[in-house]
């Protein structure tokens, strides 16, 4: 019989969501301590002992210092407590390739994902910040904060308790046997994951044949073939509490675009203060170019802004010559103003843009706890890092966007029509199949209502077009913002970096430092002292930058500069790729981290339950959800993502 789908799918941590070291050798291999085996005659011996030591650990019973000395001790010190550091902190050997984005799928398909772990505080952390497929997971469960260990029955109550449900609502997924035989003897619906293989695989098949998700979520790629999340995985809060849920009504995420300027009343471009529901950005320009007959391009916008929210932003139609034609109306557009200026309205002409947002499913009682952790952000600022609305749906557009770089036209249109990425909407299914069987035509009319990117390709090639034509046929912002996205990964890339080297407002020898006043950027250099120009980040003056690549990019020093090159290898991307396109992004530098301003907070009860609610203005091309992870953790987003 097929299993019910559930409603929370949990797992654990080693083994299933990070690779972790499985021997004592490979401990030392990956902490560099050379193996000197154990006293003689000690392995039996000390067997016991070294279980109920680690056992203490995982509970939280043990310090971590108090715990290096024990294992010391035990193993008759052989290992000194700093070695034995050493190995524990090189335990975790980072995320199995695909797990975050299959729990980032099943999130946003609005399963709930959890973790029930046998770990410690200092893995926890480390985890914390190294980890992107933990960031992803919204409820998080561990023996050191519960004070048991599986498969001690006490802790899978203890997490029913505290997530509300029924021992046959958990998928439960496991590397260790003793820990699924325990969650099963309890009516869970288990899975036993072999660690040496596919973990994101074996979850996706299993989740699959219970109709959770398609089973095109299964990664086809090969751990060598995978590229790291485009998502940052650290913040300064290091906030796992209190949660929550955005976007559980459109109302309850509104966003103002701050103006630059006023129109002036005279010009070839009518200028129109729209505010949109429930919308995203391209079915906007479609709809405002349908209605004034115009080309896309001729249409200027200063951003981007969420789909799932109401907006207000300024639009720009060049209409040289023409009287408006009559009055636009749509059930999820609305006009507010029209003004005449003389230029065309582009990215950038903002001042920033001010935020309203009501966080859901959290207790409003915890407001105090949130309104500790905005002070921090307000004194030291935001991490300047780009949110999932970036990175599309799928959190691959920075994929896209290395392909577009390398004119790779046939990978295009393989990526966005056929089978290869490993996730991709069920109601896709048979569109994509067609599309494999090089059924062009037949694939056309299966494509969804707002699947415009892939229907265009499909019907391209099903009129004979080139690869490089039909791809082009998408027009150029699109490419642009693939492009787009590949920098902004390696930017937050950078930004990880920096935190975990808590040096985002330091001041480095070699940095581009960024004046918050002007906008302006400046090469660090002999003529002022480091100790001087931490002063000026200090009071916010200047913060550091990082690297958005491109032709017209100011390089930063020797030591920053390899640190940049790196973080882009790491998505296949070295600089040069940027600098040999046909068509190279301009580049540019951007802060690593802003200010927060106008900031403030209430929380209440109403029609829908309890929130919090936190306004507060960023400058252009600050993400919001970034603001909300430090001051939440992990959130959910109820309908979706942003587009």
């Amino acid at each position: 019989m097929t299993a019910l789908p559930p409603k929370i799918v949990c797992v654990d941590l080693g083994g299933v969501v990070v690779r972790i070291c499985r021997s004592w050798t490979e401990g030392c291999a990956a902490a560099n301590v050379p193996t000197r085996g154990f006293v003689e005659g000690s392995e039996d011996a000390t067997r016991a002992q070294r279980h109920a030591a680690v056992d203490r650990y995982q509970r939280g019973l043990t310090a971590y210092s108090d715990f290096l000395d024990e294992i010391s001790a035990i193993f008759g010190g052989i290992y000194s407590p700093q070695e034995i550091g050493r190995i524990h902190d090189g335990w975790i050997l980072g995320d199995y390739p695909g797990i975050a984005e299959l729990l980032a799928s099943l999130q946003r398909s609005g399963i709930r994902v959890a973790c029930l772990s046998n770990t410690n505080d200092s893995h926890w952390k480390q985890m914390q910040e190294t980890s992107a497929a933990f960031g992803v997971i919204e409820t998080r469960h561990a023996s050191h904060l519960l004070g048991l260990n599986k498969p001690d029955p006490a802790i899978y109550a203890a997490f029913e308790k505290s997530t509300g449900c029924t021992q046959g609502e958990i998928f439960f997924a496991d590397d260790l046997i003793e820990n699924i035989r325990a969650a099963h003897a309890r009516g869970w619906d288990t899975l036993h994951i072999d660690h040496e293989g596919d973990p994101a695989r074996q979850i996706a098949e299993a989740l699959a044949k219970r109709g959770v998700i398609d089973t095109a979520l299964v990664s086809k790629a090969r751990a060598s073939d995978a590229l790291p999340s485009a998502l940052m995985t650290r913040t300064l809060c290091r906030a796992e509490q209190p949660g929550g849920v955005i976007k559980v009504r459109s109302a309850d995420f509104l966003v103002d675009e701050l103006p630059l300027y006023e129109p002036s009343g005279e010009g070839e471009h009518l200028y129109l203060g729209i505010q949109k529901e429930n919308m995203p950005h391209d079915e906007m320009i479609r709809i405002i170019a349908d209605h004034f007959k115009v080309d896309p391009d001729s249409i200027g916008t200063a951003g981007r802004k969420d789909r799932h929210a109401v907006t207000r932003q300024a639009i720009s139609v060049n209409l040289p010559g023409k009287e408006p034609p009559t009055e636009l109306t749509h059930d999820r557009l609305l006009v507010l103003w029209s003004l005449r200026h003389g230029n065309k309205l582009r990215t950038g002409h903002l001042a920033g843009n001010r935020f309203a947002i009501r966080v859901r499913e959290v207790d409003p009682l915890q407001i105090p706890v949130v309104y500790r952790r905005l002070q921090i952000l307000t004194k030291s600022g935001v991490p300047n890092g780009f949110g999932e609305q970036r990175f599309g749906q799928r959190l691959d557009n920075h994929l896209l966007g290395r392909m577009v770089l390398q004119e790779n036209w046939n990978g295009i249109i393989e990526h966005l029509t056929g089978t290869s990425h490993p996730i991709f909407p069920e109601h896709q299914r048979a569109a994509r199949m067609a599309c494999d069987a090089g059924e062009w035509s037949a694939s056309v009319p299966l494509w969804g209502a707002g699947d415009h990117a892939e229907r265009r390709m499909a019907l391209a090639k099903s009129r004979g077009w080139t690869s490089s034509r039909s791809v082009k046929s998408l027009g150029g912002a699109t490419l642009r913002f693939w492009v787009n996205a590949l920098q902004s990964a390696i930017f937050n890339r950078v930004v990880d970096d920096r935190i975990a080297a808590n040096e985002l407002d330091r001041i480095q020898d070699g940095d581009i430092a960024y004046r918050h006043e002007g906008g302006a950027c400046f090469v660090v250099d002999a003529s002022e002292t480091l100790d001087s120009l931490n002063a000026r980040a200090l009071r916010f003056e200047i913060s550091p930058t990082g690297p958005m690549f491109g032709e017209k990019m100011l390089v930063a020093g020797e030591l920053v500069s390899q640190a940049e090159a790196s973080a882009a290898r790491a998505f296949a991307s070295p600089p040069e790729l940027f600098a040999a396109s046909s068509h190279p992004p301009s580049g540019e530098r951007r802060p690593l981290r802003i200010a927060i301003g106008n900031a403030a907070l209430d929380s209440g009860i109403d029609e829908f339950g309890g929130y919090i609610r936190i306004a507060f203005d960023l400058p252009p091309g600050a993400f919001a959800t970034t603001v909300l992870k430090e001051l939440f953790g992990p959130i959910r987003t109820s309908i979706g993502t942003s587009d």
